[in-house]
């Protein structure tokens, strides 16, 4: 009986030593990680973050201005000078980012890489769509199917490109909208480019006649209608095909193709080409 009482008195004892040791463990476990977690996040490290950020966004906003007056001033070179605004863009933002890491934890190459993994593997869950948006920019400015400055149309959406971000694509309609498109949609569709990278492109102006016209005397008008027109580049050809109708009624299709000097003067050109064809028409009474 009594070796028992001792087994049992002993067995409390190391029972109230293994307690007393596991809330000594766990209030300096407690304590070293608060001491940790003070360390890497600083009101002086957020504050840092805070304004870093406000003068990356500064400067990009400063960007924006400098390459808004660049293109007034040499608007000759204007898609040569927006090419450059993204790839710039991107690269600032990088740089922003790479200096916080390395100023602020200046972590160890391992650390960098087990936290690249990580962050990789929750984006990839969280959130699947920015990330597709951004590697669609990246692909976007890679690969270049299209760039700043080019006429194309995707989704039925025609117009100029006027921003490539890493989410998302701006294009400036013949109309004077802005439709913002989100680059994964644009990398997994089909895209049409009037200019790829060029600055004039080709304007297709088409006119209706009568079936029973002389397409000599009509090649003659229109070829001087397209002439006379100020957006045309005379370094390129002017071709003008004629095609017969005979749907709801018989007619004749004037098809003229032609470059202007800048892919901005496309509807304006249509528009010279169109109004000087007809009045000539209606002077030689082509019209009845």
């Amino acid at each position: 009986m009594k070796r028992i009482l001792n087994i049992l008195f002993f067995l409390a004892a190391l029972s109230n030593f293994a307690q007393e040791k596991t809330v000594k463990d766990v209030k300096n476990n407690v304590e070293n990680t608060i001491s940790t977690a003070t360390e890497v996040i600083s009101f002086t490290k957020i504050l840092t973050i805070i304004v870093v950020i406000i003068l990356t966004w500064g400067l990009m906003k400063l960007l924006d201005w400098f390459f808004k007056n660049l293109v007034k001033n040499f608007n000759r070179h204007r898609l040569k000078i927006l090419r450059l605004q993204p790839v710039i863009k991107i690269l600032v933002w990088t740089l922003a980012v790479y200096t916080l890491i390395l100023t602020l934890f200046n972590p160890s190459a391992e650390a960098i890489y087990a936290l690249m993994g990580s962050s990789a593997l929750a984006l990839g869950f969280a959130l699947q769509d920015i990330v597709k948006n951004i590697f669609g920019g990246l692909l976007i400015i890679l690969d270049r199917p299209f760039q700043i400055g080019d006429r194309i149309n995707i989704k039925g959406n025609y117009g100029e490109v006027v921003n490539i971000g890493l989410r998302y694509t701006i294009v400036n309609t013949l109309d004077d909208n802005t439709v913002t498109i989100p680059n994964s949609a644009i990398i997994s569709d089909s895209i049409s480019n009037a200019n790829s990278g060029a600055l004039d492109c080709m304007v297709v102006v088409n006119l209706w006649l009568p079936i029973n016209v002389d397409v000599t005397e009509i090649r003659k008008i229109v070829q001087e209608a397209a002439i006379t027109s100020r957006y045309l580049n005379i370094d390129k050809p002017i071709t003008i095909l004629f095609f017969d109708h005979f749907d709801d009624h018989a007619a004749t299709k004037v098809v003229v193709k032609a470059y202007v000097l800048d892919a901005r003067y496309e509807k304006l050109f249509e528009g010279d080409v169109t109004e000087a064809s007809k009045k000539a028409f209606i002077e030689a009474g082509i019209y009845k």
